[in-house]
């Protein structure tokens, strides 16, 4: 057992949020799989909560702020440490010339090539942890090595759950600047200083049905905004400030709203509870085109009575098809 290469990248500057391995391009290297849902960007689905992989591809869900990124090349599967990541996913990728890079979104790659050692089907364990102290990005090490059967996308380690918190909708229902007083008033973002609050409210001002149900007047200056924010719950009291209340009731609960701007907000919620699951499910069913659902939640390392409402999901969002074999990704 041993390590064939090592590319490094402390400060790989993501784009859109993205994290990306591409193959080199070889013209004399393997053909392009048939798989319509293996290609780079083939369906709707997202990079998944951590990473996911194709035919000469791996994208991960990165984030804007510079990550620390280690690729490693072995001859078979290298020791696995999960207690030094906070996620860990294991997945299929096919290099059709034996070379991969980190790369950027829309298009190229840079210089430092890994050699995995000739094309061919490989397997990847990505694993991802905060940098901490006082930089925003991520630690990635993607380690490749040469597989030795047919494997699927696999979750080895979650710190947080597979279903993400719904979002509440006051963004829509107050508009985003008022949201925005809500992220500096809570301390976030640059400091303002304390006359900062008798500054006009600019931007959108929310419907005065809202503030009429919330009991607040119209909005004149940032503090009445703060004042609405209190009042919907989105912000709280804390140690003589202010902090954003981690989950802050559902603008559906609190208002009577318009039963079409009802249908937006849930549909919303469910799409951010479920969107970067169910590119985790769509990542399966393109490898094995198609997966069967009795171990999805082992896979996805996700509640058992969360499968149903995410199979729901993807239908509805086109990302995958059900049929009496399992299920089956689709193509854009």
């Amino acid at each position: 057992m041993g390590i064939l290469g090592i590319v490094e990248d402390t400060d790989y500057l993501p784009e859109f949020g993205t994290l990306v391995v591409r193959d080199r391009f070889d013209p004399g290297g393997l053909p392009a799989l048939r798989s319509d849902v293996l290609q780079e960007l083939a369906t709707h689905a997202l990079p998944g909560a951590l990473a996911t992989a194709g035919d000469g591809w791996l994208h991960g869900s990165a984030g804007d702020p510079p990550q620390e990124v280690r690729l490693e090349a072995h001859d078979t599967e290298p020791p696995n440490d999960p207690d030094a990541w906070a996620d860990v996913v294991r997945t299929p990728f096919r290099s059709r010339s034996g070379r991969v890079a980190l790369g950027l979104l829309t298009g190229g790659e840079e210089d430092d090539a890994l050699v995995l050692g000739g094309g061919g089907l490989f397997e990847v364990r990505v694993s991802r942890r905060p940098i901490g102290d006082d930089d925003e990005g991520d630690r990635w090490l993607v380690q490749f090595w040469p597989a030795t059967a047919d494997p699927l996308p696999r979750w080895v380690k979650r710190t947080y759950p597979a279903v993400h918190s719904a979002d509440p909708g006051w963004r829509v229902v107050l508009g985003h600047h008022c949201v925005e007083v809500a992220w500096f008033a809570s301390g976030h973002g640059p400091r303002r200083p304390t006359s900062w609050y008798d500054e006009p409210f600019v931007g959108h001002h929310p419907d005065p049905d809202v503030r009429a149900q919330l009991g607040v007047p119209a909005l004149t200056t940032n503090r009445d905004a703060v004042t609405l924010l209190l009042a919907a719950g989105v912000l709280a009291p804390e140690n003589g400030g202010l902090r954003l209340v981690e989950h802050p009731p559902p603008a559906t609960d609190r208002l009577s709203l318009p039963a079409d701007l009802v249908t937006r907000l849930t549909e919303d919620a469910i799409r951010t509870r479920y969107t970067r699951l169910a590119a985790d499910l769509v990542s399966i069913a393109a490898w094995a085109n198609p997966c069967p659902v009795d171990d999805l939640a082992d896979r996805l390392l996700a509640a058992p009575d969360d499968i149903p409402p995410l199979l729901a999901y993807a239908e509805s969002a086109k990302l995958i098809r059900r049929d009496e074999d399992g299920v089956r990704a689709l193509p854009r």
